[in-house]
């Protein structure tokens, strides 16, 4: 894909834009790493980014955050709504808030140099949350819809509800 056509894609109906981001990883043969994504309608896609020699994630989450939302409580929602809702990030939410979402990297110096390594053309997108930010290096980009049933379809069994991390 050309970097308009990443661009183009990684827009079209803001499907990772403020939407909720329920996993995100390697895939099984470890050369492709995906996102899935729940849409406010229910829907849910998989972005899998393919050919992937660099991916980077890091906490989206304030230093300050992190030291009072570091007990075990905030990884389970519930026992975070049975001890009061303490103030803290609720990672028991299970999953990451896609904003501002993707950007494409012009001009990305990584890239670059992973296209020479390679000698195939490679972008850079950062993908934002209010969790992890994630930086790939990828060859090409493929979204797909998943139907209820498809094995990467991810069940969202705990309604999301706003954390804080500003």
């Amino acid at each position: 894909m050309t970097p308009e056509q990443i661009r183009e894609a990684l827009s079209t109906d803001g499907l990772l834009f403020d939407t909720a981001i329920t996993r995100h990883g390697f895939t099984p043969y470890m050369r492709d790493y995906e996102v899935v994504v729940v849409v406010p309608r229910g829907s849910q896609y998989v972005f899998r980014f393919s050919h992937c020699p660099f991916v980077e994630v890091i906490t989206g989450v304030r230093d300050e955050v992190w030291r009072y939302s570091w007990d075990d409580v905030f990884t389970d929602y519930s026992a975070w709504e049975a001890a009061g809702q303490p103030e803290g990030y609720v990672w028991g939410v299970c999953d990451s808030l896609a904003y501002p979402g993707p950007t494409y990297l012009e001009d990305s110096k990584l890239a670059e140099e992973w296209t020479s390594r390679l000698g195939k053309l490679m972008h850079e997108v950062l993908i934002e949350t209010n969790g992890h930010n994630i930086r790939l290096v990828f060859h090409d980009l493929h979204i797909t819809e998943l139907r209820e049933g498809d094995a990467d379809w991810v069940k969202v069994g705990t309604p999301t509800k706003p954390t804080s991390n500003s």
